[in-house]
């Protein structure tokens, strides 16, 4: 058993013996796992398998007798909050479990994280998401106080929503009586394409891929007293198919609409008046900024202003580090993004027709170390940059996006020589992480295949807007994307990794 199942069952074991008041036993029907067991009853898989020390695997056998603690609602702490520090006390029941600490002139979230015991910055950050992008004296943090309130801060899973409640339902604006939640998905299948056999065919399995995380997720929500109801149209991908769909039904019964895949179409569901209502799932078109759409997909500006927050930090604690920023064309962004950098030694170096980037790249300075940040996503132009650099004797570290690195065929080969690479990144998928085990093992079991990449998305995007509407809108981190919509309706999730050992570890 690793460090981190030990926490887990520590902190559990630690915290039921403190708030469960009661049990309740569960007999183990068709499609039952641990995790959809654990969404069903408000509780942790961890709680479950303490429970119930009979169980050795992720398996659950037909007709077994599973006993359910239930823990009082007060006792439990949803660490993606910012409750203040009294309304946490309260609601866990022992006293000075946390206090409240104002940063001081010169301290760093690193420095903070290392003299309260946090292991590492994402622990940290977790407990104190303000401190992640909005770092300033005077800001309030939540400090754990003894080994209890650690252990808490420290454990790396998402803790369970509850079903709904009247209560819950009113605090997100729902109607305290309804008894369900009603989704539409509209994604673009092609049926007939797909049963023709056609070209186009290669796109349904994506759009099914997508239903099928949809549906789990709203299964997971669901229960004897609040059912999340899910219903998908076809749109194809084209405007009168979709027109002639929408038309057809009545939007206002609907809280929720999760689709489409394609720009075109988004912008053609907001022209229906229903903002606030349908999310993009994965187009990065700037163009449906603004539309009162809630945007999935993170903006290559979130990234870009991540990185240059990161840059500034380091160079302050360096003289010999200069940001060199270098780009194919420049363009009013790339100067604004160059204008941003506090270092007055900062670099600018364009790809014109005056000289090449052999030339250009010569005259850095051997005894500086230089913030590389690369303006372009073509990869051949990337590549080709990166690959005159190793010529030289010119050290650097790599600073790049996730659509970069990931989006544009550069694989982990191309910079394992780098001193040193970080990337910003929204979306990121951890087999070593105990919640991607235990979700996927559910989903298996769900549906007897394994979740691709797709399915993991749409479970993700699914699941986060349904508890943003049933309990208010948190920064949550899902199985492989972030979700950050406090500000606008602009995902705003931005994680730092740095490439260490062929793994990208999280920096902050």
């Amino acid at each position: 058993m690793g460090i981190k199942q030990l926490l887990f069952l520590c902190f559990f074991a630690i915290t039921s013996s403190l708030s469960a008041q009661s049990v309740t036993e569960h007999v183990v029907v068709k499609g039952n796992t641990l995790y959809s067991l654990s969404k069903q009853y408000g509780i942790t898989v961890n709680a479950l398998l303490e429970a119930n020390p009979q169980i050795t695997g992720t398996a659950l056998s037909l007709d077994d007798v599973l006993i359910v603690p239930m823990l009082e609602q007060k006792n439990t702490v949803l660490l993606n909050t910012t409750d203040s520090v009294a309304s946490i006390q309260d609601s866990v029941g022992i006293e000075a479990m946390f206090d409240m600490y104002k940063v001081r002139r010169g301290d760093t979230p690193e420095d903070l994280a290392q003299e309260w015991g946090f292991p590492d910055m994402a622990s940290f950050y977790r407990l104190n998401p303000d401190a992640r992008t909005n770092w300033k004296r005077g800001l309030r943090l939540v400090r754990p106080v003894n080994d209890i309130a650690l252990l808490q801060a420290t454990v790396d899973t998402v803790v369970p929503q509850p079903a709904p409640t009247s209560d819950t339902l009113l605090v997100s604006g729902l109607d305290s009586a309804r008894t369900s939640l009603e989704i539409l998905g509209i994604l673009p299948f092609f049926h007939m394409d797909y049963i023709n056999e056609t070209a186009l065919s290669k796109r349904s399995p994506v759009a099914m891929s997508l239903r099928m995380g949809m549906e789990f997720a709203a299964s997971l929500h669901s229960d004897s007293s609040f059912s999340v109801n899910i219903e998908f149209i076809d749109s194809h991908n084209q405007r009168d198919s979709l027109k002639n769909a929408l038309d057809s039904l009545n939007l206002d019964n609907y809280d929720l609409l999760l689709g489409p895949l394609y720009s075109k179409r988004v912008q053609q569901i907001a022209d229906y008046g229903i903002a606030g209502k349908s999310v993009n799932l994965m187009s990065k078109s700037p163009a449906i900024q603004g539309l009162g759409v809630y945007n999935t997909v993170v903006s290559e500006d979130s990234f870009y202003q991540m990185l240059l927050e990161l840059v500034n930090e380091r160079d302050s604690l360096s003289t010999k580090s200069v940001p060199l920023i270098v780009t194919k064309g420049l363009s009013n962004k790339c100067e604004i993004f160059y204008d941003g950098f506090k270092n007055p030694n900062k670099r600018l170096i364009t790809n014109d027709d005056q000289w090449s980037s052999n030339e250009a790249l010569a005259q850095l300075d051997s005894t500086l170390h230089y913030e590389l940040i690369i303006y372009d996503n073509d990869p051949a132009f990337m590549l080709d940059v990166l690959r005159n650099l190793r010529s030289g004797s010119v050290s650097y570290s790599l600073f790049a996006t996730e659509y970069q690195l990931f989006n544009s065929g550069i694989t982990n080969d191309n910079f394992t020589r780098e001193s040193e690479v970080i990337c910003a990144m929204s979306s990121y998928l951890s087999y070593e992480d105990l919640n991607t085990l235990l979700f996927v093992e559910a989903f298996r079991s769900h549906f007897g295949t394994e979740p691709n990449q797709y399915a993991i998305r749409g479970y993700d995007i699914a699941d986060y807007h349904i508890q943003r509407h049933l309990y208010g809108g948190v920064p949550m981190r899902g199985i492989l994307l972030g979700f950050d919509f406090t500000q606008d309706s602009q995902n705003r999730w931005v994680e730092l990794r740095r490439f260490e050992n062929f793994e990208w570890k999280l920096l902050r």
